[in-house]
């Protein structure tokens, strides 16, 4: 009878310390998710028959891109894209001086 109460407990603890060291003890650093991808976007489109052309409430023309930049109509018929989207956008230097010189 002493051998079965011993039996049962040795089981008891034996399952009690696999259940306890099937958790993870590595304690694994967390980084910081990768950065987003930078966005390659044309500061200055030419206009032409490709793009779909609205008009604003105040009349000036705009043009949203698939991607959803906004580019306003700017001298010679060309698109210059929104000021707010300067910020996220990779440019070149060239393509930056022309941007500045347009709008």
């Amino acid at each position: 009878m002493k051998r079965l109460k011993i039996g049962q407990a040795v089981a008891l603890l034996a399952i009690a310390v696999i259940i306890s060291s099937c958790g993870s003890g590595r304690h694994y650093q967390s980084y910081p998710p990768p950065p987003p991808p930078r966005t390659s976007v044309s500061l200055i489109l030419n206009g032409g028959p490709h793009l779909v052309v609205s008009r604003y409430h105040d009349g000036r023309y705009y043009y949203r891109s698939p991607n959803g930049y906004i580019y306003w109509r700017g001298p010679g018929n060309r698109y210059y894209l929104d000021r707010r989207y300067m910020q996220q956008s990779w440019r070149s230097h060239n393509q930056y001086r022309a941007w500045r010189r347009g709008r």
